[in-house]
């Protein structure tokens, strides 16, 4: 049985790895090489960079380097959809992604997304997919 869009949860860490895909795949990078990225900022936090252009490909790999070393694994575009994507299902494709490359396009930096989302600050706080998807579409 698929999800409902209110049974989907979504964290700080769905909302950060997606986001950094979305503005990977604005980049121009291909879609293997976003979500790799976008697996690789989640895992490292929300760092002050990330809003702003210019990290160069040594940073990249230095951040992958340490965010493999605490996860203790090899981080792949296939991480991104099974921590991800798989989780949320048909709501991914259908509205999560969608709204989060708006949001990239209107050229928010993921700050302003976590604000606008209105994510509580907590450690492990979620929100539904309802509630994500009725702040996404908030006028700005």
């Amino acid at each position: 049985m698929a999800k409902k869009t209110g049974d989907v949860s979504i964290g700080k860490f769905d909302i950060l790895a997606t986001y950094t895909y979305a503005k990977g795949l604005l980049d121009g990078l291909d879609d293997k090489e976003a979500r790799e990225r976008g697996m690789v900022a989640a895992v490292m936090g929300a760092k002050a960079k990330l809003g702003r252009p210019g990290g160069t490909a040594k940073d990249y790999h230095d951040d992958k380097s340490a965010a493999e070393k605490k996860k203790k694994s090899t981080i792949t575009a296939a991480s991104f959809d099974r921590q991800v994507a798989d989780k949320m299902g048909p709501y991914f494709e259908e509205t999560f992604l969608p709204a989060l490359k708006k949001l990239a396009v209107a050229g928010l930096s993921y700050d302003e997304v976590k604000r606008l989302i209105q994510i509580p600050r907590l450690w492990g706080a979620k929100i539904s997919g309802e509630t994500f998807k009725e702040r996404a579409a908030a006028p700005r």
